[in-house]
Protein backbone atom coordinates (compact mmCIF):
# COMPACT_ATOMS: atom_id res chain seq x y z
CA UNK A 1 0.00 0.00 0.00
CA UNK A 2 2.77 2.90 0.82
CA UNK A 3 4.37 1.64 -2.56
CA UNK A 4 0.96 2.35 -4.41
CA UNK A 5 1.49 5.48 -2.59
CA UNK A 6 4.39 6.57 -3.12
CA UNK A 7 3.83 6.06 -6.73
CA UNK A 8 0.70 7.84 -6.99
CA UNK A 9 2.89 10.82 -4.99
CA UNK A 10 5.30 10.47 -7.52
CA UNK A 11 3.34 11.17 -10.44
CA UNK A 12 1.48 13.67 -9.13
CA UNK A 13 4.55 15.71 -8.52
CA UNK A 14 5.50 14.40 -12.25
CA UNK A 15 2.37 16.30 -13.26
CA UNK A 16 2.81 19.51 -10.83
CA UNK A 17 6.48 20.21 -12.01
CA UNK A 18 5.31 19.97 -16.21
CA UNK A 19 2.18 22.43 -14.62
CA UNK A 20 4.79 24.66 -13.13
CA UNK A 21 7.03 24.62 -16.34
CA UNK A 22 4.25 25.37 -18.68
CA UNK A 23 2.50 28.22 -15.91
CA UNK A 24 6.25 29.49 -15.90
CA UNK A 25 6.16 29.48 -19.98
CA UNK A 26 3.28 31.45 -20.38
CA UNK A 27 4.16 34.34 -18.27
CA UNK A 28 7.34 34.48 -20.28
CA UNK A 29 6.30 36.29 -23.21
CA UNK A 30 9.26 35.28 -25.03
CA UNK A 31 9.11 31.58 -24.43
CA UNK A 32 4.96 31.55 -24.90
CA UNK A 33 5.89 32.73 -28.37
CA UNK A 34 8.51 30.30 -29.24
CA UNK A 35 5.68 27.09 -28.16
CA UNK A 36 3.24 28.88 -30.46
CA UNK A 37 5.20 29.19 -33.51
CA UNK A 38 7.29 26.32 -32.94
CA UNK A 39 5.19 23.96 -31.23
CA UNK A 40 7.39 20.77 -32.04
CA UNK A 41 10.65 22.38 -31.51
CA UNK A 42 12.02 22.43 -28.15
CA UNK A 43 14.37 26.00 -27.00
CA UNK A 44 17.40 25.01 -27.09
CA UNK A 45 19.09 25.09 -23.72
CA UNK A 46 21.56 27.92 -25.09
CA UNK A 47 19.27 30.08 -26.23
CA UNK A 48 16.93 29.68 -23.43
CA UNK A 49 19.73 30.77 -21.26
CA UNK A 50 19.67 33.87 -23.31
CA UNK A 51 15.96 34.85 -22.78
CA UNK A 52 15.93 38.04 -21.11
CA UNK A 53 15.96 37.80 -16.81
CA UNK A 54 13.55 40.60 -16.74
CA UNK A 55 11.06 39.15 -19.62
CA UNK A 56 7.41 39.69 -18.52
CA UNK A 57 8.05 41.48 -15.28
CA UNK A 58 7.24 45.38 -13.99
CA UNK A 59 11.19 45.55 -14.40
CA UNK A 60 10.63 45.39 -18.15
CA UNK A 61 7.50 47.92 -18.38
CA UNK A 62 9.37 50.01 -16.32
CA UNK A 63 12.09 50.50 -18.85
CA UNK A 64 9.94 50.91 -21.28
CA UNK A 65 8.09 53.90 -19.55
CA UNK A 66 11.96 55.45 -19.06
CA UNK A 67 12.74 55.08 -22.72
CA UNK A 68 9.56 56.66 -23.85
CA UNK A 69 9.81 59.47 -21.24
CA UNK A 70 13.86 59.80 -22.50
CA UNK A 71 14.32 59.35 -18.76
CA UNK A 72 16.42 56.15 -19.38
CA UNK A 73 19.69 56.02 -17.11
CA UNK A 74 22.84 54.55 -18.92
CA UNK A 75 24.91 52.93 -16.81
CA UNK A 76 26.31 49.63 -15.58
CA UNK A 77 23.00 48.90 -13.24
CA UNK A 78 20.72 49.46 -17.00
CA UNK A 79 23.29 46.47 -18.14
CA UNK A 80 23.33 44.52 -15.02
CA UNK A 81 19.45 44.58 -15.34
CA UNK A 82 19.43 43.97 -19.08
CA UNK A 83 21.62 40.99 -18.63
CA UNK A 84 23.94 42.99 -21.08
CA UNK A 85 27.70 43.02 -21.51
CA UNK A 86 29.29 46.72 -21.35
CA UNK A 87 32.56 46.27 -20.99
CA UNK A 88 34.24 48.92 -23.10
CA UNK A 89 37.77 47.02 -23.12
CA UNK A 90 36.31 43.56 -23.95
CA UNK A 91 38.88 41.05 -25.97
CA UNK A 92 36.86 38.79 -28.49
CA UNK A 93 39.19 37.30 -31.91
CA UNK A 94 38.19 38.00 -34.26
CA UNK A 95 36.36 41.67 -33.37
CA UNK A 96 39.53 42.74 -31.85
CA UNK A 97 41.96 42.26 -34.62
CA UNK A 98 43.82 44.47 -36.59
CA UNK A 99 41.94 42.75 -39.75
CA UNK A 100 38.55 44.13 -38.04
CA UNK A 101 40.16 47.40 -36.96
CA UNK A 102 41.05 48.28 -40.76
CA UNK A 103 37.72 47.45 -42.00
CA UNK A 104 36.01 49.66 -39.68
CA UNK A 105 37.76 52.37 -40.22
CA UNK A 106 37.53 52.09 -44.22
CA UNK A 107 33.77 51.04 -44.43
CA UNK A 108 32.09 52.86 -41.01
CA UNK A 109 34.01 56.18 -40.98
CA UNK A 110 32.45 59.20 -42.39
CA UNK A 111 35.69 59.26 -44.71
CA UNK A 112 35.53 55.50 -45.61
CA UNK A 113 35.97 54.60 -49.06
CA UNK A 114 32.64 52.52 -51.08
CA UNK A 115 31.29 49.22 -49.05
CA UNK A 116 31.24 47.34 -51.94
CA UNK A 117 34.89 46.39 -50.59
CA UNK A 118 36.09 44.29 -48.04
CA UNK A 119 33.93 42.21 -45.95
CA UNK A 120 30.10 42.10 -47.15
CA UNK A 121 28.33 39.89 -44.94
CA UNK A 122 28.56 37.45 -41.92
CA UNK A 123 30.42 34.48 -44.21
CA UNK A 124 33.73 37.01 -43.65
CA UNK A 125 33.69 36.18 -40.37
CA UNK A 126 33.79 32.39 -40.50
CA UNK A 127 36.56 30.00 -40.50
CA UNK A 128 37.49 26.21 -40.38
CA UNK A 129 36.93 25.52 -44.10
CA UNK A 130 37.45 21.83 -45.35
CA UNK A 131 36.23 21.00 -48.89
CA UNK A 132 33.72 18.08 -48.98
CA UNK A 133 35.57 15.50 -50.59
CA UNK A 134 38.15 15.55 -47.86
CA UNK A 135 35.62 14.88 -45.07
CA UNK A 136 35.93 11.01 -44.74
CA UNK A 137 36.46 8.82 -41.34
CA UNK A 138 39.45 8.80 -40.01
CA UNK A 139 40.68 12.00 -41.84
CA UNK A 140 42.47 14.93 -39.34
CA UNK A 141 41.27 18.58 -39.36
CA UNK A 142 42.41 21.54 -37.81
CA UNK A 143 39.80 23.87 -36.20
CA UNK A 144 40.53 27.01 -34.51
CA UNK A 145 39.23 26.62 -31.19
CA UNK A 146 37.21 23.61 -31.73
CA UNK A 147 33.86 25.06 -32.34
CA UNK A 148 34.37 26.40 -29.07
CA UNK A 149 32.09 29.79 -28.91
CA UNK A 150 34.56 33.02 -27.81
CA UNK A 151 31.30 35.26 -27.94
CA UNK A 152 30.84 36.11 -23.79
CA UNK A 153 27.43 34.97 -22.64
CA UNK A 154 24.71 37.97 -22.77
CA UNK A 155 20.77 38.43 -22.60
CA UNK A 156 18.53 38.90 -25.38
CA UNK A 157 16.64 42.23 -24.67
CA UNK A 158 12.95 42.11 -23.80
CA UNK A 159 11.28 42.57 -27.28
CA UNK A 160 9.02 45.53 -25.38
CA UNK A 161 12.51 47.04 -24.67
CA UNK A 162 13.86 45.97 -28.20
CA UNK A 163 11.15 47.47 -30.02
CA UNK A 164 11.87 50.89 -28.84
CA UNK A 165 15.17 50.98 -29.54
CA UNK A 166 17.40 52.15 -32.45
CA UNK A 167 17.49 50.07 -35.04
CA UNK A 168 20.91 48.25 -36.28
CA UNK A 169 22.61 50.32 -38.35
CA UNK A 170 25.86 52.27 -38.36
CA UNK A 171 23.60 55.91 -38.86
CA UNK A 172 22.72 54.84 -34.95
CA UNK A 173 25.76 54.32 -33.35
CA UNK A 174 25.85 57.05 -31.09
CA UNK A 175 22.61 56.50 -30.17
CA UNK A 176 23.39 52.54 -29.49
CA UNK A 177 26.75 53.60 -27.96
CA UNK A 178 24.27 55.95 -25.55
CA UNK A 179 22.50 53.29 -24.42
CA UNK A 180 24.66 50.76 -23.19
CA UNK A 181 27.21 53.39 -21.77
CA UNK A 182 29.98 52.72 -24.33
CA UNK A 183 32.53 55.38 -25.38
CA UNK A 184 33.18 56.07 -28.99
CA UNK A 185 36.76 55.15 -28.74
CA UNK A 186 37.28 51.62 -27.48
CA UNK A 187 36.95 48.42 -28.39
CA UNK A 188 32.97 47.77 -27.54
CA UNK A 189 32.43 50.78 -29.82
CA UNK A 190 34.26 48.76 -33.02
CA UNK A 191 32.61 45.61 -32.24
CA UNK A 192 29.42 48.00 -31.97
CA UNK A 193 30.52 48.74 -35.19
CA UNK A 194 31.07 45.51 -37.47
CA UNK A 195 27.46 44.52 -36.06
CA UNK A 196 25.95 47.26 -37.05
CA UNK A 197 27.61 47.43 -40.40
CA UNK A 198 26.67 43.95 -41.09
CA UNK A 199 22.89 44.03 -39.92
CA UNK A 200 22.60 47.05 -42.67
CA UNK A 201 24.53 45.29 -45.43
CA UNK A 202 22.25 44.30 -47.93
CA UNK A 203 22.02 40.07 -48.41
CA UNK A 204 24.26 38.16 -50.92
CA UNK A 205 21.34 37.75 -54.03
CA UNK A 206 18.68 35.59 -53.36
CA UNK A 207 18.96 35.71 -49.68
CA UNK A 208 16.89 37.37 -47.24
CA UNK A 209 18.88 38.59 -43.75
CA UNK A 210 17.46 39.59 -40.27
CA UNK A 211 19.21 40.37 -37.17
CA UNK A 212 16.96 39.30 -34.34
CA UNK A 213 17.22 40.93 -30.87
CA UNK A 214 14.54 39.06 -29.38
CA UNK A 215 13.75 35.50 -29.20
CA UNK A 216 10.23 36.59 -30.40
CA UNK A 217 11.91 38.34 -33.45
CA UNK A 218 14.40 35.31 -34.33
CA UNK A 219 10.94 32.64 -33.88
CA UNK A 220 9.48 35.23 -36.48
CA UNK A 221 12.33 35.43 -39.08
CA UNK A 222 12.69 31.48 -39.56
CA UNK A 223 9.01 30.94 -39.41
CA UNK A 224 8.33 33.60 -42.67
CA UNK A 225 11.21 31.58 -44.45
CA UNK A 226 10.78 27.87 -43.81
CA UNK A 227 7.24 27.57 -42.01
CA UNK A 228 6.68 26.45 -38.46
CA UNK A 229 7.55 22.87 -39.20
CA UNK A 230 11.04 23.03 -39.18
CA UNK A 231 14.37 21.18 -37.54
CA UNK A 232 16.93 23.09 -35.78
CA UNK A 233 20.24 21.53 -35.50
CA UNK A 234 23.42 23.14 -33.12
CA UNK A 235 27.09 22.15 -32.57
CA UNK A 236 26.88 20.62 -29.19
CA UNK A 237 29.81 19.36 -26.77
CA UNK A 238 32.49 22.10 -28.05
CA UNK A 239 34.92 23.07 -25.00
CA UNK A 240 33.38 26.06 -22.43
CA UNK A 241 36.87 27.53 -23.46
CA UNK A 242 39.39 27.98 -25.99
CA UNK A 243 41.92 24.79 -25.91
CA UNK A 244 45.23 26.33 -24.94
CA UNK A 245 47.14 23.82 -26.91
CA UNK A 246 46.06 23.32 -30.47
CA UNK A 247 45.63 19.64 -31.90
CA UNK A 248 43.72 18.28 -34.97
CA UNK A 249 40.38 16.07 -34.71
CA UNK A 250 39.61 13.30 -35.85
CA UNK A 251 36.57 12.62 -37.85
CA UNK A 252 34.77 9.30 -36.22
CA UNK A 253 31.54 9.34 -38.45
CA UNK A 254 29.50 11.82 -40.69
CA UNK A 255 25.92 12.25 -41.82
CA UNK A 256 24.98 14.87 -45.01
CA UNK A 257 21.92 15.95 -45.24
CA UNK A 258 20.15 15.66 -48.66
CA UNK A 259 20.31 18.04 -51.20
CA UNK A 260 16.54 18.71 -51.25
CA UNK A 261 16.64 19.38 -47.88
CA UNK A 262 20.19 21.90 -48.42
CA UNK A 263 17.99 24.03 -50.87
CA UNK A 264 16.33 26.25 -48.19
CA UNK A 265 18.05 26.82 -44.67
CA UNK A 266 18.58 29.57 -42.18
CA UNK A 267 21.99 29.90 -40.18
CA UNK A 268 21.78 32.35 -37.19
CA UNK A 269 25.03 33.38 -36.28
CA UNK A 270 26.11 34.59 -33.28
CA UNK A 271 26.99 38.08 -32.88
CA UNK A 272 28.85 40.59 -30.77
CA UNK A 273 27.27 42.58 -29.29
CA UNK A 274 26.85 44.17 -25.29
CA UNK A 275 23.03 42.65 -26.10
CA UNK A 276 22.55 39.52 -27.86
CA UNK A 277 21.78 39.58 -31.30
CA UNK A 278 21.97 36.92 -34.03
CA UNK A 279 22.93 37.17 -37.47
CA UNK A 280 20.27 35.43 -39.31
CA UNK A 281 20.13 34.36 -43.11
CA UNK A 282 17.99 32.29 -45.52
CA UNK A 283 20.56 30.75 -47.35
CA UNK A 284 20.15 28.76 -50.62
CA UNK A 285 22.15 25.85 -52.04
CA UNK A 286 23.31 24.21 -49.51
CA UNK A 287 24.14 21.04 -48.38
CA UNK A 288 24.14 20.10 -44.13
CA UNK A 289 26.54 17.72 -42.80
CA UNK A 290 26.61 16.51 -38.56
CA UNK A 291 29.93 14.69 -37.97
CA UNK A 292 31.21 13.13 -34.47
CA UNK A 293 34.76 14.80 -34.01
CA UNK A 294 37.38 13.21 -31.77
CA UNK A 295 39.26 16.20 -29.50
CA UNK A 296 42.64 15.40 -28.66
CA UNK A 297 41.62 15.53 -24.92
CA UNK A 298 39.14 12.61 -25.39
CA UNK A 299 35.85 14.57 -25.82
CA UNK A 300 34.01 14.09 -28.63
CA UNK A 301 32.24 17.41 -30.64
CA UNK A 302 29.06 16.91 -32.10
CA UNK A 303 29.55 19.41 -35.36
CA UNK A 304 27.07 20.83 -37.80
CA UNK A 305 28.58 22.35 -40.80
CA UNK A 306 27.10 23.50 -44.37
CA UNK A 307 28.68 23.16 -47.64
CA UNK A 308 28.01 26.28 -49.79
CA UNK A 309 27.66 24.36 -53.10
CA UNK A 310 27.64 27.96 -54.82
CA UNK A 311 30.65 30.88 -54.05
CA UNK A 312 29.94 32.96 -57.41
CA UNK A 313 28.79 35.86 -55.08
CA UNK A 314 30.89 35.57 -52.39
CA UNK A 315 33.60 38.29 -52.29
CA UNK A 316 36.72 38.14 -53.90
CA UNK A 317 38.27 38.61 -50.62
CA UNK A 318 36.63 35.49 -48.69
CA UNK A 319 39.12 34.33 -46.92
CA UNK A 320 37.53 30.27 -47.68
CA UNK A 321 39.15 30.80 -51.38
CA UNK A 322 42.64 31.60 -49.67
CA UNK A 323 42.34 29.17 -47.18
CA UNK A 324 41.40 25.94 -49.40
CA UNK A 325 43.08 27.44 -52.50
CA UNK A 326 40.17 27.27 -54.78
CA UNK A 327 38.34 29.78 -57.07
CA UNK A 328 35.52 31.52 -56.50
CA UNK A 329 32.90 30.18 -57.40
CA UNK A 330 33.71 26.87 -56.00
CA UNK A 331 31.99 24.54 -53.26
CA UNK A 332 33.04 25.15 -49.66
CA UNK A 333 32.16 24.09 -46.35
CA UNK A 334 32.47 25.84 -42.78
CA UNK A 335 31.81 24.42 -39.25
CA UNK A 336 29.42 26.44 -37.48
CA UNK A 337 30.56 27.14 -33.59
CA UNK A 338 28.79 25.98 -30.84
CA UNK A 339 25.41 28.69 -30.02
CA UNK A 340 24.86 28.56 -33.59
CA UNK A 341 21.54 27.41 -34.80
CA UNK A 342 21.15 25.54 -38.47
CA UNK A 343 17.39 25.22 -38.97
CA UNK A 344 16.24 22.89 -41.79
CA UNK A 345 12.69 22.19 -43.23
CA UNK A 346 11.32 19.30 -41.44
CA UNK A 347 8.76 18.31 -44.30
CA UNK A 348 9.40 18.16 -47.71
Amino acid sequence: MAEYSTSILTCLLGVLVVAVATSQALHVPALSHWEKTFPNVAIPSSLLSSVSPIDGTAEANRIVDEIIKHAIQHGPQFCEILGSLCDENVEIAPYNSAFTSSFIAAHIAPEGPSRTLGINTINDFQFDFFLEENLVKGAKMNLTENLHDPIPKRAFLPKVVADLLSPLSTSNLPKLRQTFNIGENTKMATIMGTATYLCENPPLPGEERACPTSVETMAEFVASQLGKNVKLLETRGAPANAPVEKKPVTVEDFTKLSLEEGKKIVICHNLMFPSQVYYCHHVKGTKVVQASLAAADGSTISGVAVCHLDTTMWSSEHPAFAALKIPRGAEACHWTAQNDYIWVPSQL
